[in-house]
Order: structure tokens, then C-alpha cells, then sequence
């Protein structure tokens, strides 16, 4: 991966280290310098290239989408599209976006859910997600392997939330609390992973086409990273 994505994670890392470090009073602090941190990257890469401000325009819709598709299923705790707009919304536009779509989302629809220890952890599991999908970045990926990644994401995101529960709640670690800690976590992230499955399966050839027509139009994300 390019360097900028290495300091991206780094820097990730160095600030859920400190959360853990500090104690959960610096949560928002720290959501604001990871975004300022991934914001800073993306938008020096943005300058340089000399693009037009449409590329922009794409990530507030990816973001807003989410959100929005957050908020209105509210009800339902572990049914939420973020991930399957999100895994879309980084095949179209690359890794870095990708990484910047999943902290803007995670920390913007926490704004209604509530902000916390976790609103770090869940910028840093989207990132995640977003980082990887970019890689698929124009690359023809049959439906069936989103599909399959759709469904690995539900429990990725659950693992790295798990390690937050972990650090923060279950005391004292061992592999037993450990074990028992995400084993109870698995309804969830069973129930996220296939409800975003069947999400990329019904709706992923439709919406890539829409994002890629998008792309291609206004000549978007060309300068994607090597």
C-alpha cells in the first residue's frame, strides 16, 4: 500500500493506544484529531492533484447515504447499510477515500446515536473497511465475492469492537473472558454480516453502476493511490 495509507493506519493505531492510555474523558478529542489526521491526508493528496471539488461532492453523498440509512433503521440495532454503502461508495473512489468515508461516517451518524469511547474504535473499524474495498478499486469483482466480503465486513467490524469491550470493560483478561467476550458479540455481527450480504447482493450491480457512471462523468478519482 502507498505510504500516506501506512500513516493513516499508524497514526489510527497511536491514537486508540492513547484512548486506552488516557481514559475515555479524551474520547472526542481524539475522534476529532483522527478525523483532522485522515481529513489532513486525504485533502493534501486532493490539493496536489489539482482536481475539481466534485470528488467532494461524491464523499458527502457516500457519507450523508450512510448516515441517513443509519439513522432510519435505528430501530433495528445490528440491521444497519453503512457498511454495504461503504463498501460501494470505496470501490468506486479507493483505498484513502475509502478510509476517510468510514471515520466521517462513524463519527457524523454518532452525532445522533450518541458519541463515545467507542466513537473512535468505530471510525478506525470503518476505515478498516474502507481501506480494503478501495483495493477492489477498479478491479471487476464478480457480485458473489462482494458478497462474501459483505459478509466478512459484519464481523470485522465486530471484531475491532470487540477489542475496545475488551480493553475497556472485561476485567481481568484471560483467554476465557476473552473467548466468552466475543462469542457474545456473535448474534450481532452474524445478523450485521448477513442483512449487508443480502444488501450486496440484491442492490450492488445496480448502485456500482450508478457510482461508476458518477465517476466516469465528471472524471473522478483518477489519481487513486498506487
Amino acid at each position: 500500500m502507498n505510504r500516506r495509507l501506512w500513516l493513516l493506519l499508524v497514526a489510527s493505531i497511536v491514537i486508540l493506544v492513547l484512548l486506552d492510555a488516557l481514559g475515555s474523558k479524551n474520547y472526542l478529542l481524539l475522534s476529532f484529531v483522527f478525523l483532522f489526521v485522515t481529513m489532513g491526508v486525504y485533502f493534501w493528496r486532493f490539493d496536489r492533484s489539482q482536481k475539481n471539488s466534485r470528488e467532494v461532492v461524491f464523499i458527502a453523498i457516500i457519507c450523508a447515504l450512510a448516515v441517513a440509512g443509519r439513522i432510519a433503521l435505528a430501530a433495528f440495532t445490528s440491521m444497519k447499510p453503512e457498511l454495504f454503502i461503504l463498501i460501494l461508495g470505496a470501490i468506486v473512489s479507493g483505498p484513502e477515500t475509502g478510509f476517510l468515508m468510514g471515520t466521517i461516517i462513524a463519527l457524523a451518524s454518532n452525532m445522533y446515536f450518541g458519541q463515545g469511547a467507542w466513537t473512535p474504535w468505530q471510525m478506525f473499524a470503518l476505515g478498516i473497511v474502507g481501506i480494503i474495498s478501495g483495493l477492489m478499486s477498479d478491479k471487476k469483482v464478480r457480485i458473489w465475492l462482494l458478497t462474501i466480503w459483505g459478509f466478512v465486513t459484519g464481523f470485522l467490524y465486530g471484531w475491532i469492537m470487540d477489542i475496545y469491550f475488551i480493553l475497556g470493560f472485561v476485567k481481568p483478561i484471560t483467554p476465557k473472558s476473552v473467548i466468552a467476550a466475543i462469542v457474545a458479540s456473535v448474534p450481532f455481527d452474524l445478523t450485521h454480516a448477513i442483512f449487508t450480504a443480502i444488501l450486496i447482493f440484491l442492490l450492488g450491480k445496480a448502485w456500482i453502476k450508478i457510482f461508476q457512471r458518477y465517476k466516469v462523468k465528471y472524471d473522478l478519482f483518477n489519481d487513486q493511490l498506487e
